[in-house]
This record gives C-alpha cells, structure tokens and sequence, in this order.
C-alpha cells in the first residue's frame, strides 16, 4: 500500500495558516478577531487558499487545537513511566503552557477547549497509572479529581499568576501529578 504524500506547498500554507492565527491571537488576545480576512491577510496567502485546506475559522482552530494537543503528548509521554517524585519532565510540560500563555490564555476562556484539556489530562492520569500499575482503591484520588486540579492550577497560572515561573508551579503540582497518579 503506497502513503500518499502531502504536497510541500500545502503543508506551507497550512503552517502559515496557523501561525497567522496564533499571532493574531497573541496579538488581539481575542478569538472575535479571528476571521478568514484577518488570517490569510496574516498569512499572506488568499481566501480560496485558506477555503481549500479548511471549511472555516471553525475547521482550523480545530486544527490548531489538535496541534496544542499533539504537543502536550509529546512534552507529557516521558512521564508515564517515570517513578514518583520525578520533576524534570513535568517542567517541560510546564514551560510549554508558559511558552505559549499568550495564546492559551484566549482559548482557556472556551469552555469547549477546558473541557478537551480536562479530558486530555484524565487520560495521561490514567495512562501513567497504568504505565506503574497503581491499584485503584479507596486511598487514591479520583482521576477527574486530579485533571480538575491541574486545569484549574494552569488557568489561574496563565491568567493570574504569571510571574511564577515553571519551576514553582511544577514544585506546587509535583504532590498532586507525580505523587497521587
């Protein structure tokens, strides 16, 4: 079975589609900005590029957020396996929510994106309880528990508490993700 590869220039203009995206909303600070104009503008491309890679601004905030996603897999995964107590992979994951706060920010105020990213963090709790075969019982904190904590600590942390850095964030969250998962 052959894999079609993508063409070169799509993948370009998909890329300059969504980094048109995330400027404009690191710029703006609001999704009400973001419209085909504004984004291809950005790009530099034009809108019939744009409506042949995505149905709407719906369909590629779609795509960014699967992006985000992909993302925070890759910075959490070396966490499944390590034993407890472990910081240095938690800060990776931690600098790339400070890395990217400007952006994060405005679609921490969705509520479809929280509850994506509320999902997201039960699975790695899960996954990582599985990866050290931890026992459910009457002592463990229930995963939803645990995924609620984090997402709240990361909202207050990117709206509220930005000058604290990675490190003291991940020493505040270490007891809860790496201690209780």
């Amino acid at each position: 079975m052959s894999s079609k590869k993508e063409d070169p220039r799509a993948i370009r203009s998909k890329r300059l589609l969504k980094e048109a995206v995330i400027s404009i909303l690191m710029e703006t600070q609001s999704l009400q900005e973001l419209t085909v104009q504004k984004v291809t503008a950005r790009a530099e491309l034009n809108r019939a590029t744009f409506y042949f890679h995505y149905l709407d601004m719906r369909d590629l905030m779609r795509n960014v957020v699967y992006d985000i996603y992909d993302d925070l897999s890759m910075k959490l995964s070396p966490l499944l396996g390590l034993e407890r107590g472990n910081m240095e992979h938690l800060l990776t994951f931690l600098d790339y929510f400070y890395e990217h706060r400007k952006y994060l920010a405005v679609l921490f105020e969705e509520k479809a994106f929280q509850r994506k990213l509320h999902n997201f963090i039960m699975e790695f709790v899960q996954a990582r309880r599985d990866a050290l075969a931890i026992e459910m019982d009457r002592e463990n904190v229930s995963k939803d528990i645990i995924a609620a904590s984090i997402l709240g600590i990361l909202m207050w942390w990117i709206r509220d508490g930005k000058n604290y850095s990675s490190e003291y964030i991940a020493q505040q969250m270490s007891v809860w993700i790496l201690n209780r998962t």
